[in-house]
C-alpha cells in the first residue's frame, strides 16, 4: 500500500489546529476595564488620647484593567483613584472641617493613586499593588495589598488596609479642645472596592 505523505501532512496540520482551537481558546483570558460599582468606600481610621475616630468616603473615581481567568486575577496593568478630600467624612462636622483643613483641601483638592506595578498571588487570591499615593500635595511611593474574590459576572472585590503616617505627607495632626484632644500622627487607610465591567 502506498502512503500519500502530502495526505498525511495536512491531516497531521488540522489535528493540531483541532486541537489549538479546542484545547488553548476556551482557557485564553481577556483584559478588562473596570469601574467602581455600589458598596465601595475608602475608610481613614484614626485614633487620639481620648477617642478612637474614622471617616468615609463612598464616591471617588476609579480605573483599573483586570485580566480575569475563572475565579482567578492574572494580572493588574492599570490602576488609579481620585478621591476629592471634601468626601471623606466623618460622623461630627468639627471633625470634617479641621480634618479638610489639615488636609489642605483647599489648595491640594484631591487625594490619589496611581499604580507603577503589580503582583498577583493567584494562589492566595492576593494582589500587591505598588504606586504613587498623593496626599496634600505629596507623593509617597507605597505598596497595598489586597484580598479579591471573582464572582460568576467576573465582578471583582478588592479589600486591603495601609497604615501610614500624616507627618510624611506633611500633615499637621489636627487638635480639639485647645489641645486637650491630640490626634495620633498614624492612620490606616481600609480599603473595600466592589469592581464591575
Amino acid at each position: 500500500m502506498k502512503l500519500n505523505i502530502n495526505k498525511l501532512t495536512k491531516t497531521a496540520y488540522m489535528a493540531c489546529v483541532m486541537l489549538f482551537t479546542f484545547i488553548y481558546l476556551p482557557t485564553t483570558s481577556a483584559q478588562n476595564t473596570y469601574k467602581i460599582g455600589t458598596g465601595s468606600q475608602i475608610k481613614v481610621i484614626g485614633t487620639s488620647n481620648i477617642h478612637d475616630w474614622d471617616m468615609t468616603a463612598v464616591n471617588f473615581a476609579f480605573d483599573a484593567n483586570f485580566t480575569v481567568k475563572g475565579t482567578d486575577v492574572q494580572d493588574v496593568s492599570a490602576l488609579s483613584f481620585v478621591l476629592p478630600v471634601k468626601n471623606l467624612k466623618g460622623k461630627e462636622d468639627l471633625l470634617n472641617s479641621r480634618a479638610h483643613k489639615a488636609l489642605k483641601e483647599e489648595q491640594f483638592d484631591k487625594i490619589s493613586f496611581k499604580l507603577t506595578d503589580a503582583v498577583v498571588v493567584p494562589q492566595q487570591n492576593i494582589i500587591k499593588a505598588t504606586g504613587n499615593l498623593t496626599i496634600s500635595g505629596v507623593t509617597k511611593k507605597v505598596l497595598i495589598q489586597t484580598t479579591y474574590t471573582v464572582g460568576a459576572d467576573e465582578s471583582i472585590t478588592c479589600k486591603g488596609s495601609k497604615a501610614i503616617k500624616m507627618s510624611e505627607y506633611n500633615i499637621k495632626a489636627p487638635s480639639f479642645m485647645m489641645g486637650a484632644l491630640k490626634v495620633a500622627d498614624e492612620v490606616t487607610i481600609d480599603i473595600l472596592l466592589k469592581l464591575k465591567k
